[in-house]
């Protein structure tokens, strides 16, 4: 059984002159142990989604159920016992500017009741975990921005959850930093078999970080599955999108035909070009070629401008499509 399982799950909101659908009849399992990618352009759904899995948003119909309870079906005390199960890290930390580090990570425990002392042995352990014990009596003013999303993580495990979920948390932090918060949340996945979902519209955060993605537009649920999957094999246009916005190429030259390759562990390394070149006796422009780290696997990846002549373009396809080459149109 799923840990999160959200089912025809919907959220309208009304205003005085236009009624908003900003989830539409989402279903979707998310299982223990997974770093499960939200992703979708901006204004898509994701962060209404998410506030909903905790119901900070209450849906309008449908069912959130976390650990085989129905939260629609809980009491406002066991809603508040539920929520210590799963924690939310947001994107511009909300911390308490008035309490220095150990304050912010021990506030989650004074709500929950939890002693003096066991509450200093757990910041003692957290502050370890998120290496900030020598910025411990630091206030947030006096912090990057990397170490205060390091707090507001620590804050976060401090009552143990099962779930964390992380709205756009490293939207606010440059390159190097956002790298790094990423391997933290994949060694806290890791080590402590924590479910962390994370909203994002970056989809290089999921291609280095999360193990399954869905792919939220305009409110509804367009693709799910194995990020490596989703990356190679996108079939929605949501998720083309996503992954070709990075390349540069979601508007190629207007008549020209380009397709996209994709390939996997060694073949990355291979003269697959230079082959085709050679023994096709054809010319391709080569308009974008990177290779990506997705899931601990190397995938190469190009975007190729074909020639203009039709039986030449269908040589191409051919010949890479017999080397197992994945091929798709842009």
């Amino acid at each position: 059984m799923a840990l999160i399982e959200l089912k025809h799950l919907t959220k309208t909101f009304k205003g005085k002159t236009q009624t908003v659908d900003a989830l539409r009849d989402i279903n979707l399992d998310i299982n223990q142990g997974d770093i499960y990618g939200i992703i979708g352009m901006s204004g898509a759904g994701k962060s209404t989604l998410v506030r909903c899995i905790n119901f900070l948003e209450k849906p309008t119909s449908g069912s959130v159920v976390i650990d085989g309870k129905d939260l629609s079906t809980l009491t406002p005390a066991e809603l508040r016992k539920l929520r210590q199960e799963v924690s939310m890290i947001f994107q511009h930390f909300n911390l308490l500017q008035q309490r220095d580090v150990r304050g912010n990570i021990a506030f989650a425990m004074e709500i929950a009741g939890m002693k003096r002392d066991a509450i200093n042995k757990r910041i003692d352990e957290l502050l370890e975990i998120v290496g900030l014990t020598d910025r411990q009596h630091n206030y947030p003013s006096q912090l990057s921005g990397g170490q205060q999303q390091r707090v507001a993580i620590a804050r976060a495990l401090a009552t143990n959850p099962k779930i964390i979920l992380c709205d756009e948390a490293t939207s606010a932090l440059d390159p190097t930093t956002t790298t790094s918060i990423l391997n933290l949340l994949r060694e806290i996945n890791k080590k402590m078999g924590i479910t962390i979902v994370i909203i994002t519209h970056e989809m290089s955060v999921v291609e280095s970080t999360c193990s399954h993605v869905a792919i939220i537009d305009n409110g509804t649920l367009v693709e799910t599955g194995r990020v490596e999957d989703v990356f190679s094999h996108p079939k929605s246009s949501a998720a083309r999108k996503l992954i070709f916005r990075k390349t540069g190429a979601d508007a190629p030259p207007l008549g020209k035909r380009m397709i996209r390759i994709v390939f996997e562990g060694n073949a990355s390394s291979e003269p697959i070009l230079a082959d085709l070149v050679m023994e096709c006796r054809v010319a391709v422009n080569i308009m974008h070629a990177e290779t990506r780290d997705v899931g601990g696997k190397a995938f190469g990846h190009m975007i190729l401008q074909l020639p203009e002549e039709r039986v030449q373009q269908e040589k191409v396809i051919y010949y890479l499509q017999s080397r197992s080459i994945h091929v798709e149109e842009v």
